[in-house]
């Protein structure tokens, strides 16, 4: 991998050393790696590591900038954060992360959003969990983003992220697991609240499912009646309408209404099985949305059981839904145990 186009920080910083000497401050168990501070707290196990950009300026801030590789004791997936204590992104920036020829872009709010603190930014969607790898693999990152000021571009020495990450491992007895990243905070709420969906399904939206072949509820059926939206960003928002179920499925399709342009966009989900490989599909089966993540997830049962069929998560990108997690169980069990794990082999992604 091409290193990154940065200058390594020369961190003479009087808070980060290379020191694995640990510490308990504060109700903290804290190590040093490098240019990384790693930190957990006990009793909710959450942990961090952190490093930073002028540390402790003469403002009285904690640092000019702040990034930070966070994960709950309880969760699969780390996060990414950036804090930018002596200036805001503006409204419409985009994230650069400098890796050329495969940059890296994050789009305000869909994929660099705001949670708890408006000033607190984190990383979301496929591209994050690229931005991690990259993260692990390289000595520095640089980011770049419009301020109301102008252009900042900001460098970060990544010298002891691996080891930090390493240590946190460690405390959360979690040695071993795999380094995947995209998600926001659950316990936080996103700090800028989006404007809410229409509370009415838009007629554009209407006539494009109407439209469409192999759906059994008209609206003015009662099935129809259960149909969801959830606010994307500032402008878009995705629908799902009921089109036909079975004894034990309810198949949903799914549009994203452009507010601004006052425009519809049927949305395409990766879909797979042994017989026809990966393809896409309209339709999921027992969706559910979570506005706080901006997620749709789907369990399609093999049968009533439960114990064979398909599952996937799928995240809004900015852009357009991405797969973020598939399982697939075509054989259904003989012989039913309730105390059998129904947990399907996932194959995307694939353990590496």
């Amino acid at each position: 991998m091409r290193p990154f186009k940065a200058l390594l920080i020369a961190c003479a910083c009087t808070i980060i050393f290379a020191n694995l000497a640990s510490a308990q401050p504060f109700g903290e168990k804290r190590a040093y790696f490098k240019d990384w501070l790693a930190a957990c707290r006990p009793t909710t196990g959450y942990c961090s590591a952190t490093t930073y950009i002028n540390p402790n300026p003469p403002s009285g801030a904690v640092a000019d900038y702040i990034l930070r590789v966070s994960r709950e004791k309880s969760a699969d997936n780390w996060e990414i954060s950036l804090s930018t204590v002596i200036t805001l992104p503006t409204d419409t920036s985009f994230v650069v992360i400098e890796d050329e020829p495969n940059m890296l872009y994050f789009n305000r709010p869909g994929s660099f959003a705001a949670f708890g603190a408006i000033n607190d930014f984190y990383f979301l969607g496929n591209e994050a969990r690229h931005l991690l790898n990259k993260m692990l693999a390289n000595k520095t990152l640089t980011l770049t983003f419009d301020a109301e000021s102008g252009r900042e571009t900001l460098d970060f020495s990544l010298r002891g992220l691996t080891a930090s990450m390493l240590w946190i491992d460690e405390q959360q007895e979690k040695v071993g697991s795999k380094r995947d990243a995209g998600y926001g905070p659950r316990a936080e709420r996103l700090a800028i609240e989006l404007a809410p969906p229409p509370k009415d399904i838009p007629q554009a939206i209407l006539d494009m499912h109407l439209v469409e072949n192999g759906c059994d509820f008209a609206p003015d059926s009662s099935m129809f009646s259960s149909w969801e939206s959830m606010a994307l960003n500032q402008n878009f928002s995705l629908f799902m309408l009921p089109c036909s179920a079975g004894a034990y499925n309810l198949i949903s399709r799914f549009y994203v209404w452009n507010s601004a342009q006052q425009t519809a966009e049927q949305q395409y989900f990766v879909d797979y099985s042994d017989t026809n490989g990966w393809t896409s599909t309209p339709d999921l089966v027992n969706a559910f949305l979570d506005p706080h993540s901006r997620t749709v997830t789907s369990f399609s049962k093999g049968r009533g059981l439960g114990d064979c069929g398909t599952a996937g998560t799928w995240q809004w990108a900015g852009y357009g839904v991405q797969l973020r997690q598939y399982y697939y169980q075509p054989i259904c069990g003989l012989d039913y145990d309730e105390d059998a794990d129904l947990t399907f082999p996932q194959i995307f992604p694939k353990a590496e």
